[in-house]
């Protein structure tokens, strides 16, 4: 894995802030609220971060891998906050949502300088939920919270985080915020998920807590499976078909978005509502029949997977997600090189890219990454 140096240096010293040099001067351009943050512009207050994240104590115990994470997490986790920014009629200042547009931009970046998915997933959900050890008792089921996050990302390295990200900026609620982190790790370790991933009896057991009723963690539940659904995820050309044909028994009937449209001969680019429409169809034909299937498609977006699972759910499945990953920059030039009539232009392909939502374990009964 690429690293960066973990020692202390001026901002404008790593690479990767040289490599994305205009993002990181609207960052100094970027005002933040004077109450909560009186250091200044964004690309200050990063700075501070960054510097108190390598003073940290913890920090120094971290394996290099996590290092690697938390000084990336550090560099990136407020590139968000110049296109969020809003001005209220008193001057405050805030930027809601900058923690996904920027964990977005991040994938971005990391995937382009061609980084492992771990690598990548890792800086993602660190920076997604880098503000929620601060807010954690406020959510609507701060024990969900704490729960998902365990299995997304670490609480641990949220905590550490969020230690740095408070002694990063200078305002007079230092007291109270620390407090609240202390409520965090207090709340994680009560939950038994504050250094490692939240354990359930089983995999029915998780999807059902976070896909049916979240009521109770720790229940063991009778698993009731009729059958299997696989579902393939992944950008155009990175190796879904592939995996089909090497991994799926060919007698599991393949429900493929791709073939429905040669069928119904609708070019890609065109619309597919028609397309998507038979492919449910015919995914609810062998639901009825409690038939196992294949779902081939580019499911990136959340959105799409989790309507698609709620369709099937009430036939009692076992959902499989394969996330097939492989970095955008070999993604286009394996496309370049297919030799399919119908192949989806790069272009749209980066389109995609910029969409692109990593299934997560919190949706399905098991995930498999193909990397």
């Amino acid at each position: 894995m690429p690293g960066i140096p973990t020692n202390k240096q001026p901002l404008s010293a790593y690479q990767i802030v040289d490599d994305n040099r205009r993002l990181f001067e609207r960052m100094r351009a970027t005002p933040q609220d004077p109450v909560h943050h009186r250091e200044g512009d964004v690309y200050t207050h990063t700075e501070m971060v960054l510097h108190a994240l390598l003073d940290l104590e913890e920090f120094g115990k971290l394996s290099d891998f996590d290092q690697q994470v938390l000084v990336h997490v550090a560099i990136l986790h407020d590139v968000a906050k110049p296109d969020t920014l809003t001005v209220d009629d008193q001057g405050r200042i805030a930027n809601p949502k900058h923690a996904g547009v920027g964990a977005n931009v991040a994938r971005k970046i990391l995937d382009t300088n061609n980084h492992s998915f771990r690598f990548i997933a890792a800086v993602y959900y660190t920076i997604l939920f880098h503000g929620y050890p601060f807010w954690i008792l406020e959510k609507a089921n701060p024990r969900r919270s704490v729960i998902q996050t365990s299995l997304l990302t670490n609480n641990h390295l949220l905590y550490v985080f969020a230690k740095a990200d408070l002694r990063g900026r200078v305002c007079d609620d230092a007291e109270e915020m620390r407090y609240k982190l202390d409520l965090f790790r207090e709340w994680c370790l009560e939950n038994g998920c504050y250094d490692r991933p939240k354990v359930f009896k089983s995999a029915y057991d998780r999807f059902h807590y976070f896909n049916v009723d979240d009521s109770y963690p720790d229940t063991e539940l009778y698993h009731q499976y009729a059958f299997e659904i696989y579902m393939l995820s992944g950008l155009p050309a990175s190796g879904k078909d592939h995996y089909v044909h090497a991994h799926v028994d060919s007698a599991t009937p393949v429900i493929s978005l791709d073939d429905i449209r040669e069928e119904l001969d609708i070019d890609p680019t065109g619309n597919q509502g028609r397309v998507v429409q038979l492919a449910k169809e015919r995914s609810k034909e062998f639901c009825r029949k409690k038939q196992s299937f294949v779902w081939n498609a580019t499911n990136i977006s959340r959105n799409m997977r989790s309507t698609l699972i709620a369709t099937w759910l009430p036939y009692h499945p076992k959902i499989h997600i394969v996330f097939v990953f492989k970095n955008i920059n070999q993604t286009l030039r394996d496309n370049a090189g297919r030799e399919r009539e119908d192949k989806i232009s790069n272009q749209k392909i980066m389109a995609l890219f910029e969409k692109v939502q990593f299934p997560s374990i919190l949706e399905c009964h098991t995930l498999e990454v193909v990397a």
